[in-house]
């Protein structure tokens, strides 16, 4: 294959994001030291030898981890979550306590927290220790590439923002890649690892290229590498950062060669963090040619009510999202995908709106001005994707109805019918920032609405975060595996499997009267459900956050 025509293709192929790893042949540093573009006008390619682990060997990480049954899918990766011990919180049920706008029962749990006083998460030399000893016992421990220990936290606050509760939940490994010194990631490169307190495995992913060293690849340098970048995403973004990378689409894409990129970093006009984006560094690349779809005018939906009218009753969801418009060119794909794991099983998507038909006062309260009462607060769940900032979310290129910027000031969620905004942004649920925490900013934004769903750090854009995020949450399941996950979990199984490991995930949601919490909410109809809590009866919140 012409090094053109597989550039081609990688663009084609976009970048449903996840970190592919090596194992065997590869030559891995794991220093990660940034190569100086003056240094260099060269970068090696990589020649895909071998793509995810056979049967055979995702047999012995069963047996190595002591996983009774790990299924291993057909593009070679593994992915296990623990039904209970996965992301665990330690809740009490108190039974149901009523229904909910749309008619369904709703129950109730509260903290256990005498049993999350018991918690003692092992330390990062055990984690260390186990995962080293699991993985080489497999014969799959990539000696070069840099693990990182991590929790997953918890933390919950009063109505007046004293802290009530701070506790690790379980301790992680992930490992970061890089080939010849530069970072290696994407789905493909993802090793992660999983303990509960008592050491027992309760996630594990594994998804991974056997890679060797091929031709050399004439690169552009660091600066027309931000011109590059600029130049890709449509001028939506100022580029701040264009560091050499190497991007690891999912195993199935069927790769048979990596070549270096540019990863792209910068804000956009109104300085909310741009999502992270990868573009071909070899001096001869071309970038695609991009022409605008035309934006027809929008509708109203027929499901929906009209403007003033309360009309519930249904199961529903909407997605909206700033794709090109915003120099993020897979958002279309990425919505599309969330859109058809809803409408195969049934469950209407009420509205899809992408570009110049995504509008801000679809998310903004009637109190300012806003509209969300009709369209993202009028369904059970709302998926959004593009730009954002600790204080909210941009539509800046694209629309500006009735502005451009989203900000949680503005935003009254739950008062409607909206159970769980699930936004795919940057630095929305940012722990702090601006000296303010993550409930003196979104805490005002609950109104009955029981998680936000969204990301502590910067995220990477991505063409399929959605449909499998919807996956985890609908799925049949199939004997011992496949069963729904909470929303939560979903939202957090789906961001491991996506993003490289240095992305943060994280939820939160509201407490309510005697302590009620809704941390473990399914989807409608896929296992119990929390009731509303609207903003006169909340007590606190609580925040959920861990590694990708």
């Amino acid at each position: 294959m012409s090094h053109q025509r597989s550039r081609s293709r990688w663009w084609r192929l976009g970048l449903g994001l996840a970190v592919a790893g090596t194992t065997g042949a590869a030559t891995l540093a794991a220093s990660g030291v940034p190569v100086a573009a003056a240094a260099t006008a060269e970068l090696p390619s990589y020649q895909v030898r071998a793509t995810g682990v056979s049967d055979a060997q995702a047999a012995a990480l069963a047996k190595a981890f002591g996983i009774e049954r790990l299924s291993r899918s057909q593009d070679g990766s593994v992915r296990f979550a623990d039904e209970k011990g996965f992301l665990d919180i330690p809740s009490i049920t108190v039974g149901e306590t009523g229904k909910d706008e749309d008619g369904n029962p709703t129950v109730g749990s509260v903290l256990d927290e005498e049993a999350l006083a018991r918690l003692r998460p092992i330390d990062a030399d055990k984690a260390l220790s186990l995962t080293r000893e699991a993985l080489t016992r497999a014969g799959l421990y990539p000696e070069q590439a840099r693990p990182t220990v991590g929790h997953t936290t918890l933390e919950m606050v009063d109505a007046k923002g004293e802290q009530t509760v701070s506790a690790a939940l379980d301790t992680t490994v992930s490992f970061a890649f890089n080939l010849n010194g530069v970072p290696y990631e994407g789905p493909g490169a993802k090793v992660r690892v999983g303990f509960g307190p008592d050491g027992t495995v309760t996630q594990l992913s594994y998804s991974t290229r056997v890679l060797v060293r091929g031709e050399p690849v004439r690169v552009l340098d660091t600066e027309a590498g931000r011109e590059r970048c600029a130049k890709a995403m449509r001028g939506a973004v100022r580029i701040q950062q264009a560091d050499y990378a190497y991007a690891a689409p999912a195993l199935d894409a069927k790769l048979d060669r990596i070549e270096p990129s540019f990863r792209c970093s910068g804000v956009n006009v109104d300085g909310s963090a741009a999502q992270i984006t990868f573009v071909p560094a070899a001096v001869d690349a071309e970038l695609p040619e991009v022409t605008p779809s035309p934006v027809p005018p929008r509708r109203q939906t027929a499901a929906l009510s009209a403007p003033g009218i309360q009309a519930y009753g249904v199961v529903d969801v909407g997605s909206e999202g700033t794709g090109p418009c915003s120099g993020l060119p897979w958002t279309g794909t990425n919505l599309a995908s969330f859109n058809g794991q809803f409408t195969s099983r049934g469950i209407p998507v009420e509205f899809s709106w992408l570009n110049a038909n995504a509008w801000e006062q679809d998310f903004k309260d009637p109190t300012y001005g806003g509209d969300d009462s009709n369209w993202t607060d009028h369904v059970d769940m709302t998926y959004w994707q593009g730009h954002g900032s600790p204080t909210g979310f941009s539509f800046s290129g694209c629309s500006s109805n009735d502005d451009t910027f989203l900000a949680n000031t503005e935003a009254r969620w739950g008062n409607g019918d909206v159970e769980w905004m699930s936004l795919f942004t940057c630095l929305v649920l940012a722990n702090e920032s601006g000296g303010q925490r993550w409930w003196q900013r979104w805490g005002d934004a609950f109104d009955g609405l029981h998680q936000i769903n969204s990301f502590h750090t910067v995220s990477y854009h991505s063409a399929s975060h959605g449909g499998t995020f919807a996956n985890y949450m609908l799925r049949t399941p199939f004997l011992w595996w496949n069963k729904p996950m909470s929303v939560r979990k979903a939202w957090a199984q789906a961001s491991i499997d996506d993003q490289p490991a240095s992305v943060v995930w994280a939820t939160m949601g509201p407490v309510g009267p005697g302590g009620l919490v809704n941390f473990d909410d399914y989807f409608w109809g896929k296992g119990s459900v929390g009731p509303d809590v609207p903003a006169s009866s909340l007590t606190g919140w609580w925040y959920i956050s861990g590694t990708s």
